[in-house]
């Protein structure tokens, strides 16, 4: 076994700690859990992948009949900022996207799911060929789309060569340099977007790349300075040198900057009332820090995007998944899962 490369699979331990020990190596991605009527019947996987340049690259991964879920929880949990692009080996799977879209695979289809919105599926017992790339990547080849959930069908050539490509990278990924590895990922993502271009792709507007950039720059900037109490739009177009309706045309689809924001804040209030190791700080110190000056906003706002109130949340800090350390230590933490197949 290579550097960095990980093998997990529930054979690793006994049967009555499968369940616990497969969600806690799928947990980063998705949370895996028995079918409704399955329920008896443990959780089996089996799961490879090694880096390729910024990608992660998996090989064939295999499970039995099982529910895959992606809520706003795991999502903060997780950090990470990926498109999950997974080639349907065996085994079809329906499930719902963002609470509405209906998705159906079959074997040979290409599956996009965008780790930065929530799904929920079911599974027949099969094998799927999964590759991660990270956001920014795939966003400058095919500008701001909502990909989530976006199936290029078994039938359709660009499928079966991109299928082809991917499911041969695994197999050759410890043969290329560093600049080889960014050649290769930069081929499969032209090819991506030369598929997708065929695809119907719900959007909020045909943006330029400047605007695209700006996007991307005035979400960095947010990320960095969310505890700065000043941080507001009017902030951001200061920053930025940028028209009020300039800045809402580029986050439009997602309501605006503002409210990209306040998002921004309840997700990481989430993670600071979820984090082991940190000093406490009371609820009410935690939301003032993060702008929030009427604690009733604050909770109305906290349980509609997350499901719980703050307190519930800080709460479930002795029972949560391991919080995945984000993009590049992500073999870190599955290493750590790995390990911990010999302690149980």
């Amino acid at each position: 076994m290579m550097i960095n490369d990980i093998f997990i699979s529930t054979t690793m331990v006994e049967a009555e700690h499968r369940n616990d020990f497969w969600r806690a190596a799928a947990g980063p991605i998705f949370e895996p859990s028995p079918l409704p009527d399955e329920r008896k019947t443990p959780l089996e996987g089996i799961l490879r992948a090694r880096p390729l340049g910024s990608m992660v690259v998996g090989g064939s991964t295999t499970f039995n009949a099982q529910r895959f879920s992606r809520d706003r929880r795991n999502i903060v949990q997780s950090g990470l900022d990926y498109y999950f692009v997974q080639i349907a080996v065996a085994g079809a799977m329906k499930g719902e996207f963002n609470g509405g879209v209906s998705v159906n695979v079959e074997v040979g289809d290409i599956l996009i799911a965008d780790l930065a919105q929530t799904l929920t599926t079911e599974t027949k017992a099969g094998c799927r060929a999964s590759t991660l790339f990270p956001r920014e990547h795939l966003e400058k080849a095919v500008g701001f789309r909502n990909l989530h959930g976006i199936v290029l069908k078994a039938g359709c050539p660009m499928t079966k060569l991109i299928a082809t490509y991917l499911g041969g990278l695994f197999a050759l990924s410890t043969s290329f340099s560093c600049t080889q590895a960014e050649a290769v990922e930069e081929a499969v993502v032209i090819l991506l977007a030369a598929a997708l271009k065929g695809e119907t792709l719900e959007k909020a507007e045909e943006f330029s790349p400047l605007t695209l950039v700006l996007r991307q720059r005035v979400m960095a900037f947010i990320k960095q300075n969310i505890h700065l109490p000043e941080m507001s739009q009017e902030l951001i177009q200061r920053r930025f040198n940028v028209s009020r309706t300039h800045l809402y045309r580029a986050f439009a689809a997602d309501g605006g900057v503002t409210k990209v924001l306040r998002d921004m804040r309840l997700d990481a209030a989430f993670v600071e009332l979820t984090r082991r190791n940190r000093p406490s700080r009371s609820i009410t110190q935690i939301a003032a820090s993060l702008g929030f000056s009427n604690g009733n906003q604050f909770l109305r706002g906290f349980r509609a995007r997350f499901g719980v109130t703050p307190s519930e949340a800080r709460a479930e800090l002795f029972i949560a998944q391991p919080p995945a350390r984000p993009n590049s230590d992500l073999f870190t933490y599955f290493s750590d899962v790995r390990n911990q197949a010999t302690k149980i």
